[in-house]
C-alpha cells in the first residue's frame, strides 16, 4: 500500500490490524523494491501502481526479478476515466502492456473482453465477491413506505452525480408521498460546489464509512446506480445482499449478477426515460412481487463469497509460482 493511501485504507479496514495479514506501506520505488524482494507474486491494482511496480523492478537484480512473478488485477477499464488522448488516458491505455511478463486478471468477462479487444492481451477471469459479514438483510424490518436510495459522488464523474440528482428531483416532484428518497456519498457542501442543491424531500446521509453503507442499504427498497458504466458494479450486488433491489447500468459487467425484472433493474442509464420507466415499474409492484425480487436478489448475492473469490485468486497465484517447476 502506498503511503499516501495508507491512512484511509486503515480507516476503512481497521479489522485487518493485528490479524494474520501483513500490512506494509511504501513511500518510494526503492521502498517498494525492498518489499518485492520478499514476494513470490507482485500484483499491481491500478495504472498508477503498474508504473510504480515497473520502476521498482529496475532496482532489483536480474536474479531478484526472475524470482518475482508479476500480475495486474484489472479492476476497471481505466482509459474510460480520462478524456481521450489526454496524458492520463495515454498512461492508462499503455498500462496493460507495461509489465511485459505480467499475467492480467479481472473479475468480469466484460473487463476481459474490453482489454483483449483494445490491446490484444488475454485476461484471466477470477471470481468477484462481497463482504457478507457486513452486507446482510434485515428481514424483520417493517415500514409503511418505499425507500429509494442512491449514491451521489461528485468527485467521480463517471458515477453521473448530475444525472442522479436530476432523476431524484423528478422523482421527488412526481412520486407518491409514501416514497422516501435518500442519498449518500458527498456532503451538502460538496454537492453545492458542483451546482447540485440539497433538495427538501431528499435526505442526504453525507459521506459514509464502509461499515456504515450496509445500514443505508438495509433501509432501502430500491437503490439507484446511474453510473455511465460499471466494470462490475459491486455496490449493486451489495444492495442485493442487503435485501435491496438495485437499478444498474446495462453497459459494463453487471450481467455477472443482474437479471432485469428478476433480481434487479438493468437499464441504459444514458436515457432518463428508461430510468424513470424502470423505477415506475418497480413502484407499481405488489408487496408480494417485491418480496419475490428480494428473495431472488438475496439468493444471487449469496453466490459471491469472499472465500470463493480468495480461492480463485489463490489458484491463479499458485499456477504462476509453479510455471518454472
Amino acid at each position: 500500500m502506498d503511503a499516501k493511501n495508507w491512512g484511509s485504507f486503515i480507516d476503512n479496514y481497521p479489522e485487518l490490524m493485528g490479524k494474520a495479514v501483513v500490512l506494509r506501506s511504501y513511500d518510494s520505488p526503492n521502498a517498494l523494491a525492498e518489499l518485492m524482494r520478499d514476494c513470490d507474486v507482485a500484483v499491481a491494482t491500478t495504472n498508477v501502481s503498474v508504473a510504480e511496480v515497473s520502476v521498482a523492478l529496475e532496482a532489483l537484480s536480474s536474479k531478484e526479478r526472475a524470482g518475482v512473478k508479476l500480475a495486474y488485477y484489472v479492476q476497471d477499464y481505466e482509459p474510460l476515466f480520462y478524456h481521450p488522448e489526454s496524458e492520463g488516458w495515454r498512461i492508462a491505455h499503455a498500462s496493460y502492456g507495461t509489465l511485459k511478463e505480467a499475467t492480467l486478471f479481472a473479475k468480469t468477462k466484460w473487463l476481459c473482453d474490453i482489454v483483449y479487444l483494445n490491446h490484444g492481451i488475454r485476461v484471466r477471469k477470477v471470481t468477484p465477491s462481497i463482504d457478507h459479514g457486513i452486507y446482510y438483510p434485515d428481514l424483520s424490518l417493517e415500514k409503511d413506505y418505499i425507500c429509494v436510495g442512491a449514491m451521489l459522488r461528485v468527485r467521480t464523474a463517471r458515477r453521473a452525480p448530475q444525472r442522479t440528482a436530476r432523476i431524484l428531483q423528478i422523482l421527488r416532484d412526481t412520486v407518491p408521498e409514501k416514497i422516501v428518497l435518500q442519498v449518500f456519498g458527498s456532503s451538502d457542501e460538496e454537492l453545492e460546489s458542483v451546482g447540485i442543491a440539497t433538495s427538501q424531500g431528499i435526505v442526504n446521509r453525507g459521506r459514509l464509512k464502509r461499515t456504515e453503507v450496509p445500514a443505508f442499504m438495509r433501509g432501502c427498497d430500491l437503490f439507484l446506480d446511474l453510473s455511465d458504466f460499471q466494470a462490475f458494479g459491486r455496490t449493486g450486488l451489495e444492495a442485493m445482499a442487503s435485501g435491496c433491489i438495485p437499478l444498474v447500468p446495462a453497459l459494463g459487467g453487471t450481467d455477472e449478477y443482474a437479471i432485469h425484472g428478476k433480481n434487479a433493474l438493468v437499464v441504459d442509464t444514458r436515457s432518463d426515460r428508461h430510468i424513470l420507466d424502470a423505477v415506475g415499474m418497480f413502484l407499481t409492484l405488489s408487496d408480494r412481487e417485491r418480496r419475490t425480487m428480494q428473495q431472488a436478489a438475496l439468493e444471487t448475492a449469496s453466490d459471491f463469497s469472499i472465500r470463493k473469490a480468495a480461492l480463485s485468486e489463490l489458484r491463479l497465484f499458485q499456477e504462476l509460482c509453479w510455471q518454472d517447476h
